[in-house]
């Protein structure tokens, strides 16, 4: 890319930067068209708009439903139009017909992305505070990298969230709802507590649209393992709690304490930000333990899932 087209590009992402800090569901249709007229054309483009409103949704979850509502509306869009973006990957390796991608498809593999990448920076933050501390001359440096561990915790908690809204909003399959479960479930007899608070935190999202009848087994299989980690001594009773939580929201078919109609308003959502930090502020989380072993039918989705 020559330079002018890098600094129409950098033009561009700062514009979208700046329309996605004055974002609330106030003014929502208003910055949507503003997003569109700085012309979404090319893959670059694309891809950088979709890393900004992830890094908006991750680092500020209580705006989750309204970053996944503008992915939903910006695709719909881009189908309406019939737009499809050539891939970079195919332009990087010279094929003679570059294949195409779409919105959702880039969406889809940022989520994966961020996914696989959520537990391992908090695990690696994890292990430098471990290492640190054993050098009573090197507080600070535990200090710093602790508060990376916090923010790379609180970052996956974020993308589970957002995971979530995206599946309310059509953007995720249910399948890729039951392979996130999964893998939160994880193959420890006690997981990492972050994996617990992330798993627990997927289900009250998207629990009321995943457990129906064809999915009844899956469902069934993962609280039969939820309802294990309720009563287990080697987490947290903050977890604990949390399971237990989860498990009686389905009991009573995923009835929520309070019912939202639509976006909060943006009173609502710093309010919830405060308490959503707070809550977060929490010790580093541990884990370890046995192997797991979890119902084979488990990892055999449905075909209508």
């Amino acid at each position: 890319m020559d330079k002018t087209k890098l600094d129409e590009e950098d033009k561009k992402q700062r514009a979208f930067k700046s329309i996605l800090n004055k974002l609330t569901p106030e003014n929502f249709e208003k910055l949507m068209e503003l997003v569109l007229e700085e012309g979404i054309n090319e893959a670059v483009t694309l891809i950088g708009l979709i890393a900004q409103i992830f890094d908006k949704a991750l680092t500020e979850p209580t705006f989750a439903e309204l970053y996944a509502m503008m992915c939903a509306a910006l695709n719909d869009r881009f189908l309406a139009d019939q737009v499809e973006f050539l891939d970079p990957n195919s332009l990087a390796t010279g094929e003679a017909e570059p294949k195409k991608t779409t919105f959702k498809r880039v969406l889809l593999n940022k989520c994966q992305e961020e996914f696989e990448k959520g537990d391992g920076a908090i695990k690696a933050a994890e292990k430098e505070v471990i290492e640190e501390e054993l050098d009573v001359d090197e507080r600070c440096k535990v200090a710093q990298r602790a508060e990376r561990m916090l923010v790379a915790r609180r970052r996956m908690l974020g993308n589970i969230k957002f995971i979530g809204e995206l599946y309310r909003k059509s953007m995720l399959t249910e399948r890729i709802m039951h392979t996130c479960i999964m893998k939160l479930l994880g193959e420890h007899q006690i997981p990492d507590e972050e994996d617990v608070e992330a798993l627990c935190k997927l289900l009250t999202t998207t629990g009321g649209q995943l457990d129906h009848m064809r999915a009844k087994e899956h469902m069934d299989a993962y609280f039969r393992r939820i309802d294990q980690l309720s009563k287990n001594m080697g987490i947290s009773s903050r977890h604990r709690f949390m399971c237990q939580d989860i498990k009686e929201m389905r009991s009573k078919n995923w009835r929520v304490r309070r019912k939202e109609d639509g976006p909060k308003k943006i009173e609502d959502v710093h309010k919830d930000a405060a308490r959503e930090a707070q809550n977060q502020a929490q010790g580093p989380p541990r884990g370890g333990g046995l192997v797991l072993m979890l119902n084979d039918q488990m990892y055999h989705h449905h075909n209508n899932c």
